[in-house]
């Protein structure tokens, strides 16, 4: 290859750049719907999966992902179209729909290129007769480079790659990555990313993570969709893939919340609470028919032998040691539409699209929660707590209230014409989901900093929020980010 040294030292004497924004190296990681895949490449110790949402890699000899390569790194454009690796990996060059860029690791900058590098192209395209591949169970391989699963769907082969040290990589038109042995051609699949784009629900359990989301609503622009729930495994960076449609007893593929105890898992959704058993395996859901005051559940919040859950008609609480449901404070709640649920010392906070409530854990009463603002009046959105202080996002802003005194601030910078769409809060900082991205407020400072796609977001349309130590996690329309909003490398 002969890089483009001439632009590159060019733009170094010039101190410019073309990378996205103010995007800090390690600010921001990403996840999607990485499905879809373009072509294939290897290197010295990765192959590399150009996709339609970015670059994956994962490493030959440990046989594990790596983080991904998109639009959060700086990557100019989704739709990789071809790569190239160099000096032992540490430049990438990527042509996408928006051009050519190279990446040096040594300079931690995309700068934009002339042309591609011909000559160090690995063409990986289809070319028949395929191998014939020894596919899971549960799938079939077809002569003319299709894999059918048990469902009847067609899954085209899209891109093949020899690494010429024993192992055939094969992408997929939406199932992902396989390997494959070159003498025996058993195969395996390789999941990495979300099963479907949009993240609406987050739970952390341990190491793992689980997503889940309104996938009902959206379409891939590439082929079919897949719908239902995702299984992180953050330290091994694996990914489980959960078709609900196609589980016994899960009978919801929109997820709206997700919580859990040390026995189950919960996923409220629109067919009902379904239950995942830890010890056994097992799922089966919960409907209108044992109890629920609707077959739609909107929300969970999990206490001591007791998941409270919200419906789109009221509240409910299941006490799993006797497996019972019973209907709670139908006289008051049943009209309404229950957003959010959390769990405070001796009380339930209930949001609803008409405002925020209260239930007394020991009298049962209910209660409306107030604050001077009218902030609590609105449509809640979003709620959750951090030390002693409960938040409360709503489309009329975002309230702060002390547990402790019961006295409730607005929160600076969060009186946007539509609202707050979700929040998270930790010792130092406020973030807060407004229309054109994310606000993070400094508690002791009182100052405010806005962050959107070209900060490294995958997308401005925020639906959860999550914090955990310095990582925010943030589920949007277009999939999952950890955001570090605890970064020593970013001045706010």
């Amino acid at each position: 290859m002969k890089p483009s040294k001439l632009l590159l030292m060019a733009a170094l004497l010039m101190g410019t750049s073309l990378l996205h924004g103010e995007i800090i190296p390690g600010q921001t990681v990403s996840w999607t719907d990485f499905s879809y895949i373009t072509t294939i490449i290897t290197g010295n110790d990765f192959v590399w999966f150009g996709t339609t949402e970015g670059i994956l890699r994962y490493h030959r000899y440990e046989h594990r992902w790596y983080d991904p390569i998109t639009a959060s790194d700086g990557l100019h454009g989704h739709l990789v179209q071809r790569m190239a690796t160099f000096f032992d990996e540490t430049q990438l060059t990527v042509e996408t729909e928006e051009g050519v860029y190279s990446y040096h690791s040594g300079f931690g900058q995309w700068y934009l290129e002339v042309e591609f590098p011909q000559g160090d192209y690995q063409d990986s395209r289809v070319r028949l007769p395929l191998p014939a591949l020894f596919v899971p169970l549960g799938y079939s391989m077809s002569p003319d480079g299709y894999i059918t699963d048990n469902q009847l769907r067609n899954w085209r082969i899209s891109a093949v790659l020899n690494d010429q040290e024993g192992t055939y990589y094969f992408g997929t038109w939406g199932l992902g990555a396989l390997k494959a042995d070159d003498r025996t051609f058993t195969s395996e699949f390789l999941p990495y990313g979300l099963l479907q784009k949009r993240a609406d629900a987050l739970y952390i359990d341990g190491d793992s993570l689980w997503i889940g989301g309104n996938g009902g609503e959206t379409s891939s622009a590439y082929g079919p969709t897949r719908l239902g729930v995702t299984l992180f495994e953050r330290s091994r960076q694996q990914f489980t893939h959960f078709e609900t449609r196609f589980i016994p007893g899960f009978d919801s593929e929109i997820i709206y919340d997700i919580d859990g105890d040390a026995k189950n898992i919960y996923f409220a959704g629109q067919y009902g609470v379904t239950v995942h058993s830890r010890q056994d395996d097992r799922y089966f859901t919960l409907a209108r028919h044992d109890g629920l005051p609707d077959q739609e559940a909107t929300a969970l919040a999990v206490g001591k032998d007791s998941v409270w859950i919200g419906t789109a008609r009221g509240l409910a609480l299941y006490t799993p040691s006797i497996d019972s449901v019973v209907v709670v404070s139908a006289d008051i709640l049943s009209s309404l539409f229950v957003t959010d649920l959390q769990l405070v010392p001796g009380k339930l906070i209930i949001g609803t699209t008409r405002g925020a409530y209260y239930i007394d854990l020991v009298t049962l009463k209910v209660g409306r929660l107030k604050d001077p603002a009218g902030i609590l009046k609105g449509l809640i959105r979003h709620i959750t707590i951090f030390d002693k202080f409960l938040y409360v996002a709503s489309d009329w802003g975002l309230i702060e209230i002390d547990l402790t005194t019961e006295k409730s601030n607005p929160v600076p910078y969060t009186d946007n014409a539509n609202g707050v769409y979700a929040v998270a809060a930790n010792a130092r900082y406020i973030a807060a989901a407004v229309d054109d991205g994310l606000i993070l407020y400094e508690k002791k400072t009182g100052k405010m900093r806005r962050f959107n796609e070209l900060d490294g977001l995958l997308s401005i349309n925020i639906n959860v929020l999550l914090g955990e130590g310095d990582d925010l996690w943030i589920g949007s329309e277009e999939g999952l980010t950890r955001f570090k909003w605890v970064n020593p490398d970013r001045v706010d």
